[in-house]
């Protein structure tokens, strides 16, 4: 019996050993966080990758510790399919969830020029979710999810997750109670996070912790002390605003006391920390562009809502490495599978794994079904100058194709990371070869598309009358200054 006993206890000592050997990963995702605005030299080429008056310490540690990807993009320039498509490995456009929930009516659904399509309104149940798939391979693995879920009415545990906090949406975040100690959430957040990840820890139970922040998402919220200290600061060149300067600087003392407690619980070599965003920053009065040297803003598929700052740290990743392979958050699925060694992903799965660039950054480029990136944005958002826009991404090479005029416009990112110039005349072939390429893909997966408003009336376009409204505000500004001027 003590010889069955001791054969028994020998037998799951060593069993835990070899599950403890399976690495953890702590995937940080922040809401509207745009690719330039870090503290970080984030592109060494490129100067104005890193915000001359935003302050990300905890990033740049994050930098300092492990491999960033210039060309690192949201999978959608809106936050629900962005989310979707991390937890599904697949494109927003092949889920059709191309934009967020319940949104699906009112000005940007009505009277414009073309009927955007409706859309998912939440994570089907039927999609076999990144904590799913971890856990049905590996069964000693636990899944949590902590801050913005934004994905319907069913909340993680409804997907995988052991424990989280319900169906959260944008608004969580924005509760007056949190402030002044605890803005956007993200402290505490954080804390619930830590508190998880030691008891995994002590357990000796390897782990997918999801944190998602509120921040940068409006409204702003900061602590009293942080904002003061940005207005005590000279504001820079290129950016200038205390307020938000104030919520990501918060956020970001947040995540350092991530990896404050991954350092602290003695885990930091077996765990991977992965950081990205949902899509772009929204437009702010900042002299140039918060997303950093790049054009256009959340709900655009121009560079300035797709391309964030996506870093990763971990077991045998170099600090401080570039790659300039493109990566997209529906990569993020396949890679941690082929870490954990899972081969047999549902076959939808539209990314491919980066695990190669992990130990060698200028390797060859990420393998995905397809060898191109399109990100398909068929809806309105009038307050961002956005309309439907299709783009495709294969190599340098991106083509926009705008649906209310049919029109194409063709860049070279390698030369114009501003998508100033415009190529299409000058390289007919290529634009027309692209723009095929974009229409078999959405044709093979069957995607929605907006259709002609026959009933449209250019005198009750939402887009027309707001701007009519403001040019009108804004004559009616400039009298009263005219008639205060002449009687001063």
């Amino acid at each position: 019996m003590r010889i069955l006993l001791f054969t028994l206890l020998h037998f799951l000592s060593v069993l835990h050993a070899a599950e403890s050997k399976h690495p953890n990963f702590v995937v940080i995702f922040t809401d509207d966080q745009g690719w330039g605005t870090t503290s970080i030299n984030y592109d060494p080429e490129i100067p104005e990758s890193k915000s001359d008056f935003f302050q990300t310490p905890s990033l740049e540690r994050l930098a300092a510790m492990g491999l960033r990807f210039t060309d690192g993009y949201a999978s959608h320039p809106n936050c629900s399919p962005s989310r979707a498509s991390l937890m599904t490995g697949r494109s927003p456009a092949a889920l059709k969830f191309t934009d967020i929930c319940l949104r699906d009516s009112g000005p940007f659904y009505e009277g414009n020029k073309l009927i955007p399509p409706q859309h998912i309104d939440g994570l089907p149940a039927k999609e076999i979710t990144l904590p799913e798939i971890i856990k049905e391979h590996l069964p000693h693995y636990k899944a949590a999810h902590f801050g913005k879920w934004h994905l319907g009415e069913d909340g993680p545990d409804a997907h995988g997750f052991d424990i989280g906090d319900g169906p959260t949406g944008n608004g969580s975040g924005s509760r007056p109670q949190n402030v002044p100690d605890d803005p956007k959430l993200a402290f505490s957040i954080t804390e619930r996070g830590n508190q998880w990840m030691e008891e995994q820890a002590n357990n000796g139970t390897p782990f997918y912790l999801q944190i998602s922040h509120y921040a940068t998402h409006l409204k702003y919220q900061a602590t009293p002390a942080t904002i003061e200290k940005f207005k005590n600061l000279p504001p820079g060149e290129r950016h200038q605003s205390v307020d938000y300067a104030s919520m990501l600087y918060d956020m970001d003392a947040s995540i350092g006391r991530t990896l404050d407690k991954i350092e602290e619980l003695g885990i930091e070599d077996n765990t991977y920390i992965i950081f990205t965003t949902d899509n772009g920053t929204f437009p702010t009065v900042d002299r140039s562009n918060v997303n950093g040297p790049v054009k256009g803003s959340k709900a655009s598929v121009w560079e300035g809502g797709i391309r964030v700052p996506f870093l990763i740290a971990g077991p045998g990743i170099e600090g401080d490495t570039v790659s300039r392979q493109p990566v997209i958050g529906y990569d993020i699925y396949p890679t941690i599978c082929d870490i954990l060694g899972i081969t047999d992903l549902p076959e939808k799965v539209e990314g491919g794994s980066f695990k190669h660039l992990l130990t060698s950054p200028e390797g060859g480029p990420v393998k995905r079904p397809n060898d191109f990136l399109v990100f398909h944005w068929p809806h309105y958002q009038h307050g961002k100058a956005s309309t439907p826009d299709t783009t495709i991404r294969q190599g340098d090479f991106k083509l926009h194709y705008f649906y209310e005029d049919e029109k194409c416009l063709l860049f070279d990112l390698s030369k114009d990371l501003a998508e100033s110039n415009d190529l299409s005349a000058a390289l007919p072939e290529k634009t027309d070869k692209l723009r095929q390429t974009m229409v078999d893909y959405l044709t093979a997966i069957d995607a929605n598309l907006p259709t002609i408003n026959e009933d449209y009336d250019p005198t009750t376009d939402p887009a027309l009358v707001k701007e009519r409204g403001k040019k009108k505000a804004s004559g009616t500004t400039s009298k009263k200054k005219a008639k205060k001027a002449a009687t001063d």
